[in-house]
Order: C-alpha cells, then sequence, then structure tokens
C-alpha cells in the first residue's frame, strides 16, 4: 500500500565518528524490487522503504550508525555542551581530531516537505563549524533555507535563498542569522540554528514554522538501545487502557504474563533505594518535589521499575508494576521476569503510541529475544503500521529475518570492518539477488561479507 506524504526518514550520511571514517550513507529510497510494495512510502514524489534492517559482524560498526544518529540529534536539540566529545573521532588515525565529524539527514516533515539538513563540528575546537538546511522540491531543485558556514578568514557567515512573506519576517530573520554570522558568541558556536529559533521564535509563521517543523522531526524520533527504556512505560504502569493493550501483547508473545498490574502506594525512598548511592536518590527526590506539573518519572532501581509522582497533597507517591501470570493472589514483580520479556516491556510501547508519522531507530533489535519472537515483533509492526508511514530502522545479529518472503533486498543493509579498521555500509541490493534466493544461508557463508573472520592461525598456535 502506498501512502501519502507525512513525516520519514530518508537516509543519513556520516563521516569521522567512531568507526565511520569517510562517508556512509544509509538511503531509504527504494529500487526496483517488485516484491512487499506494502513496505514503499510515497512521500514528495518518492518511494520510501517503511524497513532498514542493519547486519555486520561484531565491532564491525553496525551499533556505531545508530549512535551517530542519537549523537547528532542531541547536538541538534541541545548543543554541543550537552554531548561527550571526547574520541568520538576515528581514533585510529589520530589526524583526524583535527578533520570535522560531519552529520547529514534527508528527511520529510509532517508537512510532507522534503530537506537536506547537516551539521559538521569542530573536535579540536568543540564548535559547530557548518549547519545547512535545503529544502528539496517533487522537481528536483533546491532551496537553501540557511547555509552557516566559516569563511577563508576563519569568519563566521550566514546566508539564506528565501523569499519573506512579509517585512517583520524578513527583519526577525536577518537577526537570527546576524546573530550566527561574523560577531557569533562563543555560546551560539556550539548551538544549532535550528535548536536557537526553537527556543526563540515565539511566531510560528513562514519561515519559521518551516524550520519549527524540522526541528520537531528530530524531536519526535525514537531511539532504543539495549539498554535504554523507552518511556512510554510510564502511561502504562498508570492507565488501565493502556495495561489492557500490554496484556493483550504479552500473551500474544507467549509471556506466560495474563495481565499487567500496577499497585499504588506511598513513597518508601529507604526502602526502594536500598544499596543506591544517596546523591542519586536525592536528586529524583527533589526533581519530582520541583515538578509544579506533577507528572510522573520513570525510574528503574534494583531491577524494579517505579512511576513516581506526587498526589494532589504534594505527597509523592509510587506505582509499581506487577504481573499476573495465572494466579492474581501472587503477583509477579519486573525483576521476576527472564531477560526476553523485559525487553519486550521496552519495545512494545512503540506500538501502543505510533501515530502514523514514527521513525524508530533500534540497536539490537534482537537482544535477549528467541529468533522467533523477533520475527513475530517484525510482523506486527508491519501489520499494526500498514496504513501508516511509521518506519523501523534497527541493527540486528538475527539471520532468521534474512528472508525475502519477509523484507524486501533493498530494506537489508551490511556493515563491516574493512583493512584500515574503518566501517563500511552498503546494501544487499547491490548484489541483485533473485528473489527466490536464501540470503540467510549466503549470509552466513560470507557472500555479502559483514560476517566475523577467524584467525585459524592462532588455534594452531596454540595446538603446537
Amino acid at each position: 500500500m502506498e501512502n501519502g506524504d507525512g513525516e520519514m526518514f530518508i537516509g543519513f550520511s556520516v563521516s569521522n565518528f567512531l568507526s565511520f571514517k569517510t562517508t556512509q550513507t544509509m538511503s531509504m529510497i527504494a529500487s526496483k524490487v517488485a516484491r512487499h510494495k506494502q513496505h514503499i512510502l510515497m512521500g514528495n514524489g518518492k518511494k520510501v522503504l517503511k524497513t532498514g534492517l542493519i547486519y555486520g559482524a561484531n565491532a564491525g560498526g553496525k551499533s556505531n550508525f545508530i549512535k551517530a544518529i542519537d549523537f547528532s540529534r542531541d547536538i541538534i536539540l541541545e548543543g554541543l555542551e550537552q554531548v561527550d566529545l571526547n574520541k568520538k573521532y576515528f581514533r585510529i588515525d589520530t589526524s583526524n581530531y583535527k578533520v570535522p565529524g560531519v552529520f547529514e539527514y534527508r528527511l520529510m516533515t509532517q508537512s510532507g516537505k522534503e530537506y537536506s539538513y547537516g551539521i559538521a563540528i569542530s573536535y579540536a575546537e568543540k564548535e559547530i563549524i557548518s549547519e545547512w538546511l535545503i529544502r528539496i522540491e517533487k522537481n528536483g531543485s533546491e532551496t537553501f533555507v540557511f547555509n552557516r558556514d566559516i569563511n577563508e578568514d576563519g569568519e563566521n557567515i550566514t546566508e539564506s535563498e528565501i523569499k519573506y512573506e512579509n517585512r517583520e519576517e524578513a527583519i526577525r530573520w536577518q537577526v537570527y542569522l546576524e546573530d550566527f554570522g561574523k560577531n557569533i558568541s562563543d555560546s551560539l558556536k556550539k548551538k544549532t540554528i535550528l535548536s536557537d529559533i526553537a527556543e526563540r521564535s515565539g511566531k510560528q509563521v513562514g519561515i519559521f514554522k518551516e524550520i519549527l517543523d524540522v526541528y520537531n522531526w528530530f524531536q519526535s524520533i525514537i531511539i532504543l538501545f539495549p539498554t535504554s527504556q523507552y518511556s512510554g512505560l510510564n502511561q502504562m504502569i498508570e492507565k488501565e487502557n493502556v495495561r489492557q493493550f500490554f496484556s493483550k501483547m504479552m500473551q500474544y508473545f507467549d509471556t506466560g504474563i495474563m495481565s499487567v498490574e500496577s499497585k499504588q502506594g506511598p513513597m518508601d525512598f529507604d526502602k526502594i533505594f536500598e544499596g543506591i548511592p544517596a546523591e542519586y536518590a536525592e536528586k529524583l527526590k527533589i526533581k519530582i518535589s520541583n515538578d509544579i506539573t506533577n507528572e510522573s518519572v520513570l525510574c528503574k532501581v534494583n531491577n524494579q521499575i517505579y512511576s513516581l509522582k506526587k498526589d494532589d497533597d504534594g505527597n509523592i507517591i509510587t506505582i509499581k508494576m506487577m504481573q499476573n501470570h495465572g494466579n492474581g493472589q501472587d503477583l509477579f514483580e519486573y525483576a521476576d521476569e527472564s531477560d526476553g520479556t523485559k525487553r519486550l516491556f521496552d519495545l512494545i510501547p512503540l506500538f501502543y503510541e505510533h501515530n502514523g508519522n514514527r521513525v524508530i531507530f533500534i540497536d539490537e533489535i534482537d537482544r535477549s529475544l528467541h529468533t522467533n519472537l523477533t520475527r513475530r515483533f517484525l510482523e506486527l509492526f508491519y501489520k499494526l503500521t500498514e496504513r501508516d508511514n511509521s518506519q523501523l530502522i534497527a541493527t540486528t545479529h538475527d539471520s532468521n529475518l534474512l528472508d525475502l518472503d519477509l523484507i524486501r533486498q533493498d530494506e537489508i543493509w551490511f556493515v563491516e570492518r574493512v583493512k584500515d579498521q574503518s566501517s563500511r555500509m552498503y546494501s544487499l541490493n547491490r548484489y541483485k539477488e533473485r528473489y527466490d534466493k536464501r540470503v540467510d544461508k549466503e549470509y552466513l557463508l560470507g557472500r555479502y561479507e559483514a560476517v566475523p573472520v577467524f584467525n585459524e592461525e592462532f588455534l594452531e598456535a596454540i595446538n603446537a
């Protein structure tokens, strides 16, 4: 099914970040593969893929791809001061410390407009040295919404090709550009124009509305690592209808859980945070006490999940997640569940919260999951999102997913480590495989590379 325009991830390029030395690109533009047309989304006249699965050997660099998205997203939204720049460049070649790290996105906002947005950062100077936003029309023509750079004299310059809607907008826009121009402050050297406009612009009209749409795209994407918890769990703990959804999903995945329950009570910090550093507990208590919105705070302590919030009287209460395995009188705690079930608790909120424009990145989607369960998860993603523009990009080791009855050739990507220890990224589609090919078998045999290569001479030396 071909869907209409909406928020989408079209592609990403990165260079000089962790194991990525030279520019490596993942494109979600569909090829001429005929199968699984329901995996194609339409945007700005382009056919965009719904899924991207990334394979590779351990230490090959596939997780670094997701880390590059997470790292650059944090810079875009929060600035350089909020990220750890230490040794993030390609360290095998020490000269790369003085080479910019470059991150560029192709994306589509909720309005259906397509953009190229990118930043270049200096690891040595700890500054953003370049930033650009380009609007891309259906006919391929490009317009610089803004371009920020450093000239030959080392001066910051900004420019724009935008035609203003009115004099007031023109003046405001010029002020923004000048702030990032010749007399830029040290603090603005560490911020993006994108985030500064989001912070300072009160009127969301014209060019400012357009830029805020791009900013909101970065805010809306979901990035999950093996150790991260998706905040959607908060709703599950507190809301009955969400718990009912979770209960059905846990039954669907055959976890043994009949229903998900919640248990509310007064906050006992000493008991809950037993064995946890006191300063952590104190910080959390202050955070909740100072929250004027009374919104809950999700925390995982001693392998148990709690939702903490203030009641109407200002007292801190705790809502604890419990599971019914068939005996409602003897509920299980989160800590009692298997690693695979715990992983599902992180992933299932994605299904509940998707609203037609979710872009989801998951590192090690198969972490702690049985291979059949991982496949079922992907099948369920396709089923629940068949009428919307949701996309899933994930790294995995699970060769069971390398099935052309499940996924398109152009949705499969590989990352491998080459001779200079840098990572190279490429699509299965380069091999022009037939639709009936046993891709999983060919991958494990090394046809597509990106698999571990073992040093047999080492074993011979040991046994000598």
